[in-house]
This record gives C-alpha cells, structure tokens and sequence, in this order.
C-alpha cells in the first residue's frame, strides 16, 4: 500500500511537471512571435481604412520553410526600423529588399482633394533658402506649406518641389519659369502668391524663411546626432533612388514627424519660452502670440496623433512615395547609401563633389579682419559680419566650445560696431538674438 502511494505520487508530480512544461513552452511560443513581428499598420486609401495584414505573416507566405527561420531572424533585427503609423495613410512595401526599411504612401500625390475641416485655417509657408556660406541667397531650395486647422485639430502640410513651373515673366528657353527662381527674382509677395495658387488655398498667413546653418540647428535642437547627415538626406534628390518630388515629400515627411514627436515642448509656459526664442533663430513674421494660440487649440481638440496630419503633394503627381522613419539609425543608413551612390559618379567625373569648407578656419579668419576694422571702421566690420550673422553660419562648426566661442566673438564685435555707427536698436537686437539662442540650446 505505502509503495502504491509512492508510485501514484511520483505520477502525479511527472503529470504537473510536463504541465508546466507545455505551458511554458506555449507563452514562450506566444512572446516570441509577438516580439518578432512588427503591428499591422492600417492604411487610408480613398478614405476608406483598410487593415493591412501583419508583415511578420506576409513574410512567412513568401518564403519556404527551409529558410523561414532566418527570415524571421531579419525581420526580429528591422522591426524597430518600421514606423508606428496608428491609423495613417501608409502600408508596408512587402518587395523591400533594402537594409533600409520604409513604408509606401499610394495618396500623398493623388489629385483628389480630402473634405476641408470646418473653422479657421492658417497657412505657414516654409522657405530652406540656398546659399553659400557668407553669400545669402533668396533661392528657394525646400518650400513646405503647413496648413494648421486649430478648431479640428488638424494639419496638412503641403510639399512643393523647387522647380515647380510658374509663369514669372521669362521665355520659357531660359528655364527661370520655377518656383525657386520667383522667390530670389520676383521677391516673397510674388513667391507667396505662386506657392498659395499651387496649393490652391485663397492666401498665405505667415512666412518663415532659414538658411542651411540655421537648418543645422534646428536638426540639432530636435536631438539628432549629425544634423549635417541629416540634412544631407533631406537634401538629396538622386542618391537614394527617387527625384525632387520624393525629396520633397521627405522634407514634409520629416516636418510631420517632428510636430508629433516634438509638440508637447511647445505647450505650457515652458514652450512659450521656447516658442519665442526659436522665432529670433528664423526670419518669420509670425508672432509667439500666434503660435501659442494655436498649440493651445489644437492641444484642446485632440492634437498630437499620428492621423491629425498629413503630407501632400503639389502639382500633384501620382506615385508611391516611401515613407522613412527619420530616426538616427535610419538616418546613419540613408547617408551610407547615398554615400554609395555618389562615390562611382565622382570617380568617374560624371559630377562633381562639393568642395569642402571649413567653417571654423572661414569664420575666424573673418573675425580676425573685423577685429582690425573695429576701431575706425564699424562701417566695414558690420559690412563683413552681417552676410554670416543673418545665416548663424556658426551652427556649421561641430566643437560646440569652438562654436560658442565664435558666436560670442560675433556678438560682440557687431554690437561694438553699432554703437559706434550710433544704432543701438540693431545692437540690441542682435543681444536679443544670441541670448535666444543660448535659452533655445540651454547653455
């Protein structure tokens, strides 16, 4: 009898331990292919939402099972590169065979119009403007329009390739009739026109206008490792596979994500502060007052989510437009490949490579001279440092000591100056500006 009991016991402890064994093995199975496969994305095609089957599993149809595990190995190492879309227009490019992972927007460029949200509408035309370092220029280089619809709580931002066609005036055999001759030839008036005819709206709001530099810093103050790799991508047109209308469409990809990412700074008396000083590291007409403004509406009708904006095309152009998530990794990624690309076409002199400036070594060099101008020739000091002032050229230098150091030279050299040349409105105002900066960076 006490035998029986012993064996009944032992089977009984066998039947809970292979129990336990099966079950763990079961929420392990579970956990793992939850970890491996990205969400599914839901995708917005002529307003019509429909779910877009889980890529983990489209994969898995695609491949035989002899090499289904590696597969899904690859995709355990991309799933951070796939942007959480929560609900907007995009879906998964199943041919992507890139180490470089994007979605597709099938409705950025379609010609057909999404009901205009009712209530008040601000348009805020973005200008990058192309220049050299020290020779402003009024070319526009990247033209984004960013339509804020504060009583819905929307935003769309509608991308505008450079050489857009615009009748300016000039014999078509001059090839001048573009968008980005209108703004540097014809003046912002006539630019603002022509970019509010092509997003056929009645009129442009505001304007804010930046050169590279000032680009530079505002990719910094968004946290990215190497603003200049970021910039590069954006500015790209031939090296990752796509034309200006895709480089367009980045930029407006890449302004979306920013406001998501970034919207909850500018609320608060924290991102009043923040608003005003951003606004004196741009030329802009637009006023703390009226950003503030619409944050605090938009906060109050739901905004920020991923499906409150959009990024349209115009002239429209019917295309898939790949939708990367601008992160450091997939930035580090786009600049190797474009990299890539240009190295052959260099080697080869079918184009040639930008020569390379340093910055640092122009803008000390330059200080120097305005330093020997500074006692008799304010006149020339303000004449020299002006062109790199109005740029922030010193947002160029990486050693950020070496930067602070150039910029507080510049600071002091230009007040100097205006003073002695009896205008202290000017003096003060380029105060205001670097001390707006310091609060903007937090130094």
């Amino acid at each position: 009898m006490e035998n029986r009991k012993e064996k009944d016991k032992k089977i009984l402890t066998i039947i809970v331990i292979l129990f336990v064994i099966s079950v763990s093995t079961l929420l392990y199975s579970k956990l793992s292919d939850e970890q491996t496969a990205p969400k599914p994305i839901n995708n917005e095609l002529n307003n019509e939402t429909e779910k877009i089957e889980d890529i983990n599993s489209t994969t898995k149809n695609e491949i035989n099972t002899n090499t289904a595990t590696e597969n899904k190995k690859k995709t355990n190492e991309n799933q951070d590169d796939y942007i959480e879309t929560n609900g907007t227009n995009y879906e998964i490019d199943t041919k992507n065979k890139t180490d470089v992972a994007y979605l597709l927007d099938k409705n950025a460029g379609s010609a057909k119009r999404t009901p205009t949200p009712k209530g008040k509408q601000i348009a805020i035309a973005i200008t990058g403007m192309d220049g050299r370092l020290g020779r402003p220029s009024k070319h526009a280089d990247a033209n984004q329009l960013i339509i804020v619809y504060p009583d819905a709580g929307k935003i769309e931002i509608i991308s505008i390739p450079r050489d857009t066609y615009v009748d300016i005036g000039y014999t078509d055999s001059t090839h001048l009739n573009k968008l980005t001759y209108c703004r540097a030839n014809k003046g912002r008036e006539a630019y603002l026109k022509e970019v509010a005819q092509i997003a056929n709206i009645s009129k442009v709001n505001y304007w804010v206008e930046f050169s590279f530099s000032q680009a530079m810093g505002i990719i910094e103050f968004l946290g990215y490792k190497n603003p200049a790799n970021t910039l590069q991508v954006l500015r790209s047109r031939k090296g990752l596979g796509g034309d200006d209308y895709q480089r367009c469409y980045n930029q407006g990809q890449f302004i979306r994500q920013s406001i998501l990412s970034h919207f909850d700074k500018f609320t608060g008396i924290t991102g009043g502060l923040l608003i005003r000083a951003g606004l004196l590291f741009v030329e802009t007409n637009l006023t703390a007052d009226a950003i503030i403004n619409m944050v605090d509406n938009l906060e109050k009708n739901g905004f920020p989510k991923p499906e409150l904006v959009n990024v349209k095309i115009r002239p429209n152009v019917k295309m898939d437009y790949k939708v990367y998530d601008f992160n450091d990794t997939t930035i580090s990624k786009l600049t190797k490949k474009i990299e890539s690309f240009n190295k052959p076409r260099f080697e080869n002199e079918i184009e040639s490579a930008q020569p390379k400036v340093n910055v640092a070594n122009r803008l000390n060099s330059v200080i120097k001279e305005a330093i020997a101008d500074s006692a008799k020739r304010p006149a020339t000091v303000i004449s020299k440092l002006s062109p790199y002032f109005q740029q922030r050229a010193w947002m160029q230098v990486n050693n950020k000591n070496e930067r602070i150091k150039i910029r507080n030279d510049f600071q002091i050299l230009l007040v100097n100056a205006y003073r002695k040349r009896n205008n202290p409105e000017e003096a003060e105002k380029v105060n205001a500006i670097i001390e707006a900066e310091k609060e903007l960076f937090g130094e």
